[in-house]
């Protein structure tokens, strides 16, 4: 924000009036406030560099979490409950009832909500969309069925329960993931074809909402597609403009995306909706992890040979388009491994985001999943000597919550 100006107030002159002596008046026309001026984007790092941390730069929103259970089951991070608690799955061994966890921040400590029934004869998947929000909680996942793919809707409530279903769904494809967002007593979710669904929360029918056919939750209660932005509350609308042949996502202040600019390169760009304050970013920014919270762009980023970030250069960062504050997330040599949910990526459970720390196990494995796990990891190490550090079994994560960012 602007610095307000005290030079632009002009004084009109000194009054002398002559009566029983002589008095001074200073007159100054009322002072009137500026407009505030539109957000441009900051100047985005033309060079690779070993920014600081992203626990450095903002302590208050990063926490050290367990990536596995007193019984050696996985935690997997899935949504923000409140600004103490996080939402976890604890994914049992094949054939387990795997555990909805509300993970306090503060004091370390899981307290159990609930089990996620388990039924025999069929592939069960892990949780791969979460949200929690009025008093509830709900998820979604895939499971292998003799008719194909089945994605189902659960929901739970915050304090902990019993598992209920509201929803499946035939006919899905596996890491096509829908976005959801919980709004009163209703669950909201569109898949990447969009379409906007709703049901009730004590179960019901799935209701289409009209003219939603092709867009996307964004940000609730915005949704969209790569033309226009509706906000479902207030009926507000913005009409999106992108090149045609960009891939973009956009949420009501700003959009990333990716554009082919030359047969062999792809680069990645922020612009306004409205198709203002472009730019495209740098050729070392790779690809686009997501955009948090309106402000946080996700990047995954490739160093150019002879970086002078060296063994210091990271893999993805996270960047504030409002500030232009850099700050590497996981870096692609050194001392901690680059292993997150998604094998060298971080994590991304908007607007969390987790990824490994240093920290090793004392223990031998418990389960048989981490069993299996360490044993993969071991055979890699083997037949890729020298990357085995890359590839370790991560025993804690580094988490941040982008709504705790300041600054």
């Amino acid at each position: 924000m602007a610095r307000r100006s005290w030079g632009d107030i002009a004084f009109v002159g000194f009054l002398v009036l002559v009566l029983a002596g002589v008095t001074a008046l200073l007159v100054r026309p009322p002072s009137v406030t500026p407009p505030p001026r539109p957000l441009a984007a900051p100047s985005f790092p033309a060079q690779l560099a070993a920014f600081p941390s992203v626990r450095e730069v903002w302590p208050e929103a990063v926490a050290k979490i367990p990536a596995w259970s007193f019984r050696d089951w996985a935690l997997r991070p899935l949504a923000r409950m409140d600004a103490t608690r996080v939402l976890m799955e604890e994914v049992g061994d094949p054939g387990k009832e795997s555990t909805l966890i509300a993970f306090n921040l503060q004091m370390g400590l899981g307290v159990p909500l609930g089990t996620i029934p388990n039924r025999r004869g069929r592939e069960e998947h892990e949780i791969t969309s979460a949200v929690a929000a009025d008093g509830a909680v709900a998820w979604y996942r895939t499971v292998e069925e003799k008719s194909g793919t089945v994605g189902e809707l659960w929901t739970m409530p915050a304090d902990g329960g019993e598992a209920l279903l509201l929803a499946t769904i035939p006919g899905v494809t596996v890491g096509r993931d829908p976005k959801l967002a919980i709004s009163g007593e209703d669950l909201f979710w569109t898949f990447p074809a969009g379409g906007l669904d709703r049901i009730p929360l004590k179960g019901g029918d799935v209701q289409r909402i009209q003219n939603t056919d092709g867009m996307r939750l964004k940000d609730w209660p915005w949704i969209g597609d790569n033309r226009r932005l509706l906000n479902l509350a207030t009926g507000e609308r913005i009409t999106v403009r992108a090149p045609a042949d960009a891939d973009i996502t956009c949420g009501p202040r700003w959009c990333v995306g990716t554009q082919i600019v030359s047969t062999t390169t792809v680069r990645v760009f922020v612009q306004r909706p409205d198709g203002s304050r472009r730019a495209m970013l740098p050729p070392w920014v790779v690809f686009p992890f997501g955009l948090l919270g309106q402000r946080y762009l996700l990047l995954q980023t490739v160093p150019p040979r002879g970086s002078p970030a060296g063994d210091k250069a990271p893999s993805s960062i996270v960047y504030d388009l409002d500030t232009g504050i850099t700050a590497t997330l996981m870096t692609l040599y050194g001392t901690e491994p680059v292993l997150g949910a998604g094998g060298v990526n971080p994590g991304v459970a908007d607007p969390l985001v987790y990824w490994a720390t240093p920290d090793k196990a004392t223990t031998a494995p418990k389960s048989e999943s981490k069993r299996n796990l360490v044993r993969s990891a071991a055979t890699f190490a083997m037949t890729h000597q020298g990357v085995d550090a890359l590839f370790a079994v991560p025993e804690k994560y580094w988490l941040l919550d982008t709504t705790a960012l300041t600054g």
